[in-house]
């Protein structure tokens, strides 16, 4: 027998010491009979082979064709497609699958025929505006070009198309809400770089002392949906799952010695280990894995919804249109924390029903877990002052950010106006890393350049930047008072609650297909734009829609943290299937969108008053927009002494604004008014 402290075999050795027996020549004297059972077994697995990879093709990934390495991980995260091993490509010199062939032919299409055909007669540039959003689309969600190379071509079309000036398309690029994402992103990196994270899960677990299938499952999953809320999700996962594989293989390597000793005890004939069947305790062990690495991908993922810089979705929504100016990291936290609890709580509760219930997991033990901790203090060493300071800085990170409104009342300038935002109190803590010295690495500081330049990930700054893009070229083209139309004959049609619910449904159904990072930088930019034009709140449409982009639970791609324990998985004796993500994701995915569209629909009218008519803030005034002081009634009944009237830009309606009813008025008067002022 193995000793109990051996560590597992991976799954990729057990493969290759099975293809290494294949390949081993048959015994003399068999057979040609006995000969052809391999043969037939070959032209099994190979068409087997052809299946699998047919289903990587449509998107069906499977662990074995993403890489495991944590840094080219990081990119598959966002990237599975461009990142999958296996599967062929038979198109643009070997670099394309199918679906990047069609993601390519559908894209240039469907720019190419909007600037031929020009639907949108009244405002010519937003032809060509929703010809360059329908590319980007087509481009981000079937993975034609890295995503972040993608984020960059409305800079390069936008101006040649004669959209809007490179100057304005630049600007979008580099602002608050991209420095915002280098300060948090930094102390993320702090984090990883001094373990903090795995010595917690391991120190928890051993000082409670119960070693329970609900109690195990429950522990990763609480710290994950903590974590995800001070750091990025994507980090978190990245952190926390490698450590819970080495637990589940030190288990499973457990359970299969017990087995071996009790069949020693009984005089049963011996086996290999690849020869020999599963037993019960190590089903259990490989059953229970699966739902643990589900439990964190979810997890981090709900975390990650709570905080403006705890998810790539929630940091495109922070910079769309004037969303800067209503949200801040403290009301967003009211607004989405209790989607986020109640999504945790679905979460642990299916995934515990069918991975949980009456199992007994006998094979970890409390021996086990220590055994794991004492392998982790012989490769960082025992608790150290940089994982004090580290963490000490991360927290004062989220209470600075956490009291920004509070904070900002005292730095203001002569005249009152706030000096202060997000971005500075996010770079504080950061900038400190770089300035206290490291005790584990003397003459060193406790983050140092190499390990950001290494593992920062700058193309997310590009993407971000490409959603912004994307939202001043509608505006400038005037496509968002076309989309406005359409946006504002549904919402007169229906309910604001169903119109909330609706859009949860779509987009999470979206978030499913598209992934969440294609489905958040396409769509909001757009419901943000044809919301203004429809002069109707723009909260009530993105604030659900936000929320939606984090319901992807039922695909192995719909999240960035469901591709990283998918990838990671490969180092388990069983990895991940799809139908695991389908079987617990579906259901869950359901309730999640029911409960999260309800507490989503009064959380934004408690904290943003998302109900309420178009606010002054989402008014560009003198540029897409005029507030005037003219009455009128909302349609729910509530009055109001002045509203929004939003600029006409077509030639047929130049020097015109239209109100909320459909009323168009000459807005001459008040722009005089306006250069009066000024």
């Amino acid at each position: 027998n193995r000793p109990a402290s051996a560590p597992c075999p991976s799954a990729g050795v057990r493969r290759a010491e099975q293809r290494a027996k294949m390949r081993t020549a048959p015994a003399a004297g068999s057979s040609s009979e006995e000969q052809a059972v391999p043969r037939q077994g070959t032209l099994l697995e190979r068409a087997g082979t052809q299946l699998q990879r047919a289903g990587s093709n449509l998107g069906l990934q499977r662990a074995s064709t993403l890489p495991t390495d944590s840094k080219q991980l990081r990119h598959a995260a966002t990237m599975p497609i461009t990142h999958d091993m296996e599967s062929a490509r038979p198109f643009c010199g070997g670099m394309w699958k199918l679906q990047q062939m069609i993601g390519f032919i559908l894209g240039v299409l469907s720019l190419v025929l909007l600037a031929l055909i020009r639907p949108i007669k009244d405002y010519p540039s937003a032809n060509d505006m929703l010809g360059i959003t329908l590319m980007c689309g087509f481009f981000w969600v079937l993975e034609v070009s890295p995503i972040y190379i993608t984020a960059l071509a409305p800079l390069a079309l936008m101006p040649l198309l004669k959209v809007t000036s490179s100057e304005i398309a630049a600007n979008a690029y580099w602002n608050e809400i991209q420095m915002l994402v280098i300060g948090t992103y930094l102390v993320d990196l702090a984090l990883e770089e001094v373990h903090l994270p795995r010595r917690a899960v391991l120190k928890m677990l051993i000082v409670t002392g119960v070693v329970q299938p609900g109690v195990l499952l429950f522990s990763f999953m609480f710290l994950c949906w903590l974590l995800s809320m001070f750091c990025n999700n994507i980090a978190v996962t990245l952190m926390i799952t490698p450590f819970a594989i080495e637990i589940m293989n030190a288990a499973e390597e457990q359970a299969r010695d017990d087995a071996a000793a009790a069949s020693d005890l009984s005089d049963a004939p011996s086996s290999s280990d690849d020869e020999a069947p599963v037993d019960a305790s190590t089903a259990e062990v490989q059953k229970f894995s699966s739902g643990l690495l589900l439990g964190i991908a979810y997890a981090s993922t709900c975390g990650g919804l709570a905080t403006l810089t705890g998810t790539i979705t929630n940091e495109v929504l922070f910079g769309v249109g004037k969303m800067t100016s209503v949200i801040a990291y403290a009301n967003w936290w009211s607004f989405a924390f209790p989607t986020s609890a109640a999504a945790f709580i679905l979460s642990y509760s299916v995934l515990w029903l069918r991975y949980c219930r009456g199992l007994k997991l006998k094979a970890l033990t409390h021996e086990v877990l220590e055994q794991s901790y004492d392998e982790l203090v012989k490769e960082i060493g025992p608790f150290s002052r940089d994982e004090l300071f580290v963490g000490i800085l991360q927290v004062i990170q989220f209470v600075l950010l956490f009291l920004r409104p509070t904070i900002a009342k005292h730095v203001t300038s002569p005249y009152g106006e706030s000096l202060l935002g997000d971005p500075t109190l996010a770079m504080l803590p950061a900038v400190l890393l770089f300035f206290i010295p490291s005790s584990v690495r003397p003459g060193q500081p406790l983050l140092t350049w190499p390990s950001v330049h290494e593992k920062f990930d700058f193309g997310l700054l590009f993407l971000i930047g490409g959603g912004f893009a994307i939202s001043t070229g509608f505006i400038e083209s005037g496509l968002n008072t076309a989309l406005g139309k359409s946006i504002a004959s549904w919402t007169e049609v229906v309910s604001p609650f169903w119109l909330n619910f609706i859009i949860v449904l779509l987009i999470s159904v979206a978030t499913q297909v598209f992934s969440a990072v294609g489905t958040a930088t396409t769509l909001l930019p757009a419901l943000y734009s044809a919301a203004e034009s429809a002069i109707h709140n723009p909260l009530a449409l993105v604030l659900p829609a936000t929320v939606a982009c984090s319901f992807g639970f039922a695909l192995p791609t719909a999240t960035p943290s469901n591709v990283v324990v998918l990838a990671k998985s490969q180092d388990l004796s069983r990895p991940l299937r799809v139908r695991d993500y389908c079987c617990s994701g579906l259901p869950l995915n359901i309730l999640v969108v029911i409960v999260g569209a309800v507490i989503s629909y009064f959380s934004g009218i408690s904290v943003y008053d998302s109900q309420t008519p178009f606010p002054k803030w989402a008014c560009d005034e003198g540029v897409t927009c005029l507030w005037v002081p003219i009455p009128g009634v909302h349609r729910d009944g509530t009055p109001f002494t002045d509203q929004a009237c939003m600029l006409l830009a077509s030639d047929n309606d130049s020097g015109y604004c239209i109100l909320h009813n459909g009323t168009k008025i000459n807005d001459e008067p008040y722009l005089a008014d306006m250069s009066f002022m000024g």
